[in-house]
């Protein structure tokens, strides 16, 4: 067995992703966009905003010094133009949002402002709730008037040309408004990396079926499903291998078939050394090259980690993980979620780390770093990452609210509460 330490399993995998050719890149519509990665440069077809406007409802005026009473002229709401002229002593009621006239330096909030008749006597709330259209009553504002205030400039946020986004990035709901504002009905983003799930062991069937003496669940593959779908990968293939001697060859050539052009294979259990344990055998026969098949961690160490390099210069990456749930998840976290995020032409391809305070002790042999998962609370307006009470290699129920996933160091086997460790954050990529 060939043991290696998580970061060094990461580098090499990493190494070798920056060696894939470059991803190709297809257009999709703004409304499909979401979740998937940005394959160009997003610019600016415009300033933003494209013209002076509105920030709030108002009067458009010339500032004159010393001026406070002033004749409307005219009425105009978003989307509208005025395009006539403006006189000092006189002023434009003007919606939020909507262009200021070119002749005006100066808007006047409504609330300053109180509609009057023309010798300056002020209507009553009762006349002014009848007048339909302001046109022709003057205003009296309230307070020294600023000149140029409340006017939004014409490219306060960005210029025509300006780079609004890098590729690599994800489009969440904020950079979709942001290219639907700039115009954009299609954007190119990154294809999909072609992913192949895999699950094994004989004890492990689908929910269709009624557990019999020591069979369980195939909860692994819905994790994997769960967390590729979570990374934005909507659409991969699933098998599930079995681990008879006898159905080894049929196996072998059921992935490859299924894998052909995969990218990535990522399968759980069979990586030990177990009688049944068959996926090095698998992946071997697949013709990957083995980076390792352990790993310096707990739990997760039985791991497998293999690139298959075909003809036409592509890569597949094998990913072989724990059949026992919390391994898997950690290892995935580790190992898969970066290397997928590489696949898919992410920029920021880990997740981040903080520093936080346990909430409870933990006193436990660590003779490789492990890593413990538990959720991330709230007490006293302070972060505390509060371990699952059950952090053994097969635990199940931790997964339902682990938000963090904490790394005890080598050698450490006591942490106190209140003690300090880093944690990495599971959801922040949601």
């Amino acid at each position: 067995m060939e043991g290696i330490t998580v970061e060094a399993a990461r580098t090499k995998l990493l190494d070798l992703v920056a060696q894939v050719p470059a991803r190709e890149i297809e257009q999709i519509p703004l409304e499909k966009a979401l979740g998937r990665v940005l394959g160009t440069e997003l610019t600016a077809k415009t300033s933003i905003p494209p013209f002076r406007k509105a920030p709030y409802d108002g009067y458009a005026i010339v500032h004159s010094e010393g001026r406070s009473q002033f004749t409307i002229v005219a009425t105009i709401g978003a989307g509208e133009r005025y395009e006539g002229k403006v006189l000092e002593g006189e002023a434009v009621r003007i919606m939020t949002g909507a262009p200021v006239p070119d002749d005006c330096d100066t808007i006047i909030m409504q609330e300053r402002c109180r509609l009057c008749s023309d010798d300056g006597i002020p209507l009553q709330q009762s006349q002014v709730r009848d007048v339909m259209d302001p046109f022709g009553y003057d205003i009296l504002v309230n307070g020294v008037i600023q000149k140029g205030e409340n006017i939004i400039p014409e490219g306060e946020e960005c210029a025509a040309g300006d780079r609004l986004m890098e590729a690599g990035v994800v489009l969440d709901a904020g950079r979709l408004s942001v290219a639907a504002g700039l115009g954009h009905r299609e954007l190119a983003v990154y294809k999909q990396p072609k992913v192949v799930v895999l699950t094994s062991g004989r004890e492990v069937v689908p929910l269709t079926e009624t557990l019999q003496g020591s069979q369980i669940y195939n909860s692994n593959l819905y994790m994997l499903q769960g967390l590729l779908q979570e990374q934005g990968v909507t659409s991969f293939k699933t098998h599930h291998v079995s681990d008879d001697p006898e159905k080894l060859d049929e196996e072998i050539e059921t992935i490859r078939e299924l894998a052909a052009d995969a990218e990535l294979i990522i399968s759980t259990g069979g990586v030990s050394v177990g009688l049944f344990d068959s996926m090095p055998a698998i992946y071997e026969a697949l013709g990957a090259e083995k980076l390792y098949d352990r790993l310096f961690m707990r739990p997760g160490a039985a791991s497998y980690g293999g690139v298959i390099r075909r003809e036409n210069g592509a890569f597949t990456f094998c990913l072989g993980l724990s059949g026992n749930p919390t391994a898997a998840y950690n290892t995935y976290h580790l190992l898969v979620f970066p290397v997928l995020r590489s696949l898919q032409g992410r920029r920021d391809i880990l997740l981040p780390v903080v520093m936080l305070k346990l909430g409870s002790a933990i006193h436990k042999k660590n003779p490789f770093d492990r890593y413990v998962q538990g959720a991330i609370t709230c007490e006293s307006g302070e972060a505390v990452f509060m371990p699952n009470r059950v952090f053994t290699s097969s635990a199940l129920l931790g997964l339902a609210h682990a938000n963090g996933m904490a790394k005890l160091e080598q050698g450490q086997h006591s942490y106190e509460v209140g003690d300090l460790v880093a944690v990495s954050l599971l959801k922040a990529h949601e």
